[in-house]
Parts: structure tokens; sequence; C-alpha cells
């Protein structure tokens, strides 16, 4: 498929069970936060436990230190290129430091990662970019399910 046999997609929205299923698909997403560097944006390996998103970390890192008690942002997403697909969901609320969370993320880098960091959701948000009107799909499902 070129560039030029694209056709801009449609947007819908999704809903917060779809963005909680779509969540627990991947193991990486990009926590935000506004510290004493300024605006930060690092991705994360994470784990979702109950209603909230669950981050490992140590104790003197970045994150630790200037996302505690802080509102933040958490964001997912998986793209297409080719096709020009994919979904994005944003999670926001305020991270805490929490001791030994029930779901816990195993770490993806070496050193102790012995610091939970839990961020409670006050809202979600997410959005899926389907093909264009006229595109033939191949199961209506596949766009609506993780």
């Amino acid at each position: 498929m070129h560039q030029s046999d694209i056709q801009p997609g449609r947007l819908a929205v999704l809903s917060d069970p779809e963005c909680w299923d779509l969540l627990r698909t991947r193991p990486v997403g990009r926590i935000a936060w506004s510290g004493l560097q300024g605006v930060s944006i690092i991705p994360v390996n994470y784990a979702v436990s109950d209603d909230s998103i669950v981050l490992r970390t140590t104790p003197y890192s970045l994150l630790a230190r200037d996302s505690a008690d802080r509102e933040v942002a958490f964001e997912v997403d998986d793209f297409d290129v080719d096709t020009h697909e994919g979904w994005s969901v944003l999670v926001r609320g305020r991270c805490r430091r929490v001791h030994r969370a029930t779901e816990r993320p195993e770490p993806w880098v070496t050193g102790a990662r012995v610091l939970d960091l839990q961020v409670e959701v006050s809202s979600l948000s997410g959005r899926r970019i389907l093909p264009a009107a006229g595109h033939p799909l191949q199961s209506e499902d596949e766009f609506f399910t993780a």
C-alpha cells in the first residue's frame, strides 16, 4: 500500500471498559508530569491494578522525586504506520508512593526498583482511528476489542 492510497480515517471515542482492556495489552507507556525541571515525559513499564496504574522505580529517580503526590498523565498507544490505524488511551490522576502494590510490573532495566508508584485515576479517555468510510473491514469487531 502506498501513502497516496491511504484515506484519512475516522476517530471513535472508546468507552472506559475498552480503555482498561487496551491498557492491559501493552507493557510500556509514557508518564508525564511537571516538576522541578519543567515538564518531563518518560517511557515506563507498568501494570494495571484494579483501577490504577502501577510503576516501579528507584527511590532516587527523577520520577520518584518529582511525580509523587502530583498530578500526572499516563499514555499508552498502538499505531500501524502503513494503514494509519491505531488507538490511544490517556489516564490522568494523582501519583502516590505505595507499599507493595497488588499487581507490580517486572522491571525491564537493571537496578533496585523497590519503590512502587501508583497513579490513582481521576479521568480516563481513549480514541481509535478507524479506516476511512468505504474502506473494507476484515471484521467489525476487530476495531472495538483489544
